[in-house]
């Protein structure tokens, strides 16, 4: 599987686990614990953009061929 492929499929997933707990939340009527619960809901949103945000960004870095200033400046893991 690739990458896009699972953060799709992790981006859905957490979406979809938003949807059920401000349903299961509103289902309830837990009113009090409402502004927690969309807190929290969102947060996984966020979640699935920024997946879906990393794995566009790996694609991005592995069809562009490496730029001088990648390769003057090493990752702290390629230095040694």
């Amino acid at each position: 599987m690739k990458y896009e492929q699972f953060a799709e499929r992790a981006g859905r997933r957490l979406e979809a686990v938003a949807d059920r707990l401000e349903g299961d939340a509103g289902r309830l009527g837990i009113n009090g614990e409402a502004s927690k619960t969309t807190a929290r809901a969102q947060e996984l949103r966020v979640a699935a953009l920024l997946i879906r945000d990393e794995a566009t960004a790996v694609g991005r870095e592995e069809r562009e061929p490496p730029t001088q200033e990648v390769a003057a400046n090493p990752p702290l893991e390629a230095r040694g």
